[in-house]
Order: C-alpha cells, then sequence, then structure tokens
C-alpha cells in the first residue's frame, strides 16, 4: 500500500515538473531562432502575409520543405523565412503552391525588399 502512494506522489509531482520542463525548453528553442531570424545578419526573406491567409499553413508547409521560419507579429504579419539569395525562387514557390490552394488570388508571390523596389 505504501509503495503504490509513493509511486502515485511521484507520477503526481514528476510527470507535471517534466511537461513545464519540456515546454520551457521548447519556448526558448523558438525564441532563439526568432532572435536569429530577426537579425541583419541572417539571410532571409520577409513576405506579407495576406489578410485572411492563415501563417501557421505556410509555416508549415515551408518546414516540410526544410526552411526555418518565425513571425512578426509587430504590425502587419509578416513571415520571416531563412534561406540564402538562392532559395529565394524556392521559397517562392512552396508560398505560391499553398496560395493556389485557398481562396486567395494566385497573384506572383513579392517579398518585401521586391516591394520596396516597385
Amino acid at each position: 500500500m505504501l509503495l503504490a502512494v509513493i509511486l502515485m506522489m511521484v507520477v503526481v509531482l514528476a510527470v507535471p515538473a517534466f511537461l513545464v520542463l519540456t515546454l520551457r525548453r521548447w519556448g526558448r528553442g523558438e525564441e532563439q531562432v526568432e532572435e536569429r531570424l530577426r537579425s541583419p545578419q541572417t539571410h532571409k526573406v520577409s513576405y506579407l502575409v495576406p489578410e485572411g491567409e492563415d501563417p501557421a499553413v505556410l509555416r508549415g508547409a515551408l518546414a516540410r520543405a526544410g526552411f526555418v521560419t518565425a513571425m512578426d507579429t509587430s504590425g502587419d504579419e509578416r513571415l520571416f523565412v531563412e534561406c540564402e539569395e538562392t532559395d529565394r525562387h524556392r521559397v517562392r514557390e512552396v508560398i505560391e503552391e499553398v496560395e493556389r490552394g485557398s481562396s486567395s488570388t494566385a497573384a506572383r508571390v513579392l517579398f518585401e525588399d521586391e516591394r520596396a523596389q516597385r
């Protein structure tokens, strides 16, 4: 009986503590990725997510394609995608594939630096 009580106490205390520590570590990892992608030294593109578009869908598709992303919600929803200059076309293709499947118009994807040149 005593062993059962001790086991129950361990489960009641250890499992929540493990979950809290795991979630905390995951959150810190996300913060580090966001900091790196906000850095001017990081090669990236910035994509302004159209209103009504779900950025989580874009992030999932880009992650499956091997790209690291972070959201900037300090104003408009802006998606940072870490990539070399040579990979811009692949990032554009992935985003266009997602947008073709949604209700939004399938216009050519422009990154923020390209919009500024227009």
